[in-house]
This record gives C-alpha cells, sequence and structure tokens, in this order.
C-alpha cells in the first residue's frame, strides 16, 4: 500500500513539473514571436536640400602660441625696501621709464662724500702745480748764477731735487684726483641703482613686487612685453612645408583664428622656417609674425592660434550641407530620401558650409537638413515644406553635429577640408 502510495505521489511530481515545463516553453515563444515582429517606425517630417558637387580643398590644421616680440623681466640692480611703484599694471612704458624706486639708505651721503674728496684732490693738485711753477722759477734762476759762477754746483743740484720731487708730487695729486673720481662715479651708480628702469618699450604685464616690500636683484619686480608685433611659432608636418615655403617666397599672409576670439580671422606672414625635422614629432619649426595691432583686437600672448595650410584638392565631390550632418550611434551620418524612407549615409571631412559624401549620393539627391535627429536608416519620411514643423516621437538617438561646436573630424595626418562650389 506504501509503495502505491508513493508511486502515486511520483507520478504527481512529474506531471506538475511537465506542465510548469509547457508554460514555460509557451512563453518563450511566445516572447520570441514577438522579437520576430517587424518594428514599425513612426514616420517622420523632415526638409531635405539637394545635393551638390562640389571642389575641396585639403588642408593642414596647425596650432601655436601667439608669442610678443619680446618678453623681459626686470630686476632691481639693488636690495631694499620698495619705497615708490611708479607704474600699473598693463600700463605701457617706454625705454629708460622709472619703474620703481628701492630705499637709498646711506647711498646719499656716500655719492656727496665722493663729490667732497674729488674737490679735495683738485685742491691738492692746483697747490701742487703751483709749487711746481714756484720751482721752475728758482730753478731758472739757479742755472744762470751757476752759468755766471755766482753759486755753487751744490745748490744747483738742491734745486733741481725740488723740482723733480714737486714735480711727482703734482702726478701723484693728479692721480688722487682720478681715485676721487671713481669713488663718486662708484658712489653716483650705487645710488642710480635705487631707480629700476624700464629697458624697453613695453606693456607691464605682471608685477611681481608691491609697495614696501623687500626686493633683491635675485626677484624679479617686474614682466614687460614689447606688444608691437606679436609671433606665432608652430610645428608644420614634412608634407605641408612646401605650402609654407611659398608663402614664404611670395609674401602670401596665412590665415589663423584663436579660441578666444571666435569668428574673427587674422593673417600672418612666414617669418622664419627651420632647416631640420624634429627627430620625434617629424615636423619643422615655423615662425609667423602677425600682421597689424591685433592686441587692439583682442588678441594676446599665449593665447593658441590655429593656421590653416591648404595643401591640395579634391575636385568634383558631390556634398551634402553641413546641416544634414549629425552624430548618431553608428558615428558620423547624413540621411537621404529614397523612396519615402530615409538612408544612412557616411560623410567624409567637411568645410564650413558643406560635407562630402562619397558613396549612395547623386547630385540632386534629397538630403534631410532637419527632422534628422530621431531617423534610423530605414525610417518612414513626409518631406514638408518650409515654414511646417518637422520630427516625430521617438527615441533621441542622435545629436546635431553643430552640438560639437562645428567642428570637423581630422585624418590621421591632421588634415581636414576646405571647399569652394565646383564650376
Amino acid at each position: 500500500m506504501k509503495k502505491l502510495l508513493i508511486i502515486l505521489l511520483v507520478i504527481g511530481t512529474l506531471g506538475g513539473l511537465a506542465v510548469l515545463i509547457m508554460q514555460r516553453a509557451e512563453k518563450v515563444q511566445t516572447a520570441r514571436a514577438e522579437q520576430a515582429k517587424p518594428v514599425i517606425l513612426p514616420k517622420v517630417s523632415v526638409k531635405v536640400s539637394a545635393a551638390v558637387a562640389r571642389d575641396f580643398a585639403n588642408v593642414v590644421e596647425v596650432t601655436g602660441e601667439v608669442r610678443a616680440k619680446r618678453v623681459v623681466q626686470v630686476y632691481p640692480k639693488l636690495g631694499g625696501r620698495i619705497e615708490a611703484m611708479d607704474v600699473a599694471l598693463g600700463q605701457r612704458v617706454a625705454a629708460g621709464d622709472v619703474l620703481a624706486r628701492v630705499e637709498e639708505n646711506d647711498l646719499g651721503w656716500r655719492e656727496k662724500q665722493g663729490v667732497a674728496g674729488e674737490r679735495a684732490a683738485s685742491a691738492g693738485v692746483r697747490q701742487a702745480a703751483a709749487q711746481v711753477d714756484i720751482l721752475k722759477i728758482e730753478l731758472e734762476r739757479a742755472k744762470k748764477l751757476y752759468a755766471e759762477g755766482a753759486l755753487p754746483e751744490a745748490d744747483l743740484v738742491r734745486v733741481q731735487g725740488q723740482m723733480t720731487a714737486a714735480s711727482a708730487a703734482l702726478n701723484a695729486a693728479r692721480a688722487q684726483v682720478d681715485v676721487a673720481k671713481a669713488g663718486s662715479g662708484l658712489a653716483k651708480e650705487a645710488r642710480s641703482w635705487t631707480v629700476v628702469e624700464s629697458p624697453i618699450d613695453g606693456v607691464v604685464t605682471r608685477r611681481f613686487a608691491e609697495l614696501g616690500a623687500t626686493a633683491g636683484p635675485q626677484m624679479p619686480m617686474f614682466e614687460l612685453q614689447d606688444q608691437s608685433t606679436l609671433e606665432i611659432r608652430v610645428d608644420v608636418p614634412a608634407h605641408a612645408l612646401d605650402t609654407v615655403k611659398a608663402a614664404e617666397v611670395s609674401g602670401t599672409e596665412l590665415e589663423f583664428t584663436v579660441t578666444e576670439r571666435p569668428g574673427k580671422v587674422f593673417k600672418a606672414k612666414v617669418k622664419a622656417i627651420g632647416r631640420s625635422l624634429d627627430a620625434q614629432s617629424r615636423r619643422i619649426q615655423v615662425e609667423l609674425e602677425a600682421s597689424g595691432d591685433i592686441v587692439d583686437e583682442g588678441v594676446l600672448p599665449a593665447m593658441m592660434a590655429t593656421i590653416l595650410l591648404r595643401t591640395g584638392e579634391r575636385k568634383g565631390l558631390v556634398a551634402a550641407p553641413r546641416e544634414a550632418l549629425i552624430t548618431t550611434v553608428e558615428g558620423p551620418s547624413v540621411f537621404v530620401v529614397r523612396d519615402g524612407k530615409a538612408k544612412r549615409l557616411v560623410p567624409g571631412e567637411g568645410d564650413r558650409t558643406h560635407v562630402p559624401v562619397a558613396e549612395g549620393l547623386a547630385v540632386g539627391d534629397e538630403v534631410v537638413v532637419e527632422g534628422q535627429e530621431t531617423l534610423r536608416d530605414g525610417s518612414e519620411v513626409q518631406v514638408v515644406k518650409p515654414g511646417d514643423k518637422v520630427g516625430a516621437q521617438g527615441s533621441d538617438r542622435a545629436k546635431p553635429a553643430d552640438a560639437q561646436g562645428g567642428k570637423e573630424a581630422k585624418g590621421g595626418n591632421g588634415e581636414k577640408v576646405e571647399a569652394e562650389v565646383a564650376p
């Protein structure tokens, strides 16, 4: 009896498990069937623009730091407490202008002492010269008397010795004047060291010391920059060197921009080209000189400049307007309308107005320029007229390329492109 009950219990348990397994299998099949159903994408209203043929110029983008023509740090020659600061930050100065003054202490008295010593030495010279003049007369008289036999030879020799001694004393007095002048000059020079002057025409760009602080010859007080001309130093790849050399020979100005002044284009001439490539970067250093007083236009030293060097052309490429370019999960994308559906195409390197599409686009094709943010490859689209609303409900799968700051992608050698309309 017990065995029969056990057998019935086992059979019941196995039956329950079989039912659960069958129910699970039905759910899996149902889920797979749902996944297999085609996804119905919402129809998206879009605006389009025609693809065109354009000539694209290859350009190499190089960057460099804007630099002042000269940068000088000014040190005091003498240490001491700063008694005066005569210039403000940003002030223009000329060579020789007083920037600051350091306390004199006893240097003024030393200068006066040197002047007094110079005067005393000069008086000694006059006294010695007068003695020489007196002895010259006495020597002439002694010679005359000796010649007449009226003066012993010993007296003549005595007068001659006195004359020699007086001449030596005069030379010593004159030497003492030179020593006194040197001492006085040193005292004046030391006192002049308390005045800190500008060595160049320029602008005060930094102040390292303040009024009342202690200055020393080992610490700079100011930084001055000669901003009459700004320079840019860039490292150019070897394959763009011919473009730079051509600009140098012809005097052609190259265009550059700075991030801090968006929308403005400045110009510079090639000033110097290096003679050797850098062993690691395989680039050559080039110095450019900016044209005009661009400081007044807001360009300052230490800003980063971007220069575009044209190295060649690609003619007759089919291109889409830049407004069509977006970034999707698949990467940079352009959508073209084909038979009422959107087809994703891969764009190349573009310029400010267009991007070339190497495959899948023909001149005149309708390229989506508005409403493409929610498109996927195969989305149904409806082209609307200007002024009508665009778009449809859908996942936010894309971002316009403009959200990235309008920067073009660059190739492995740093090249990007710039275009002109093909004739």
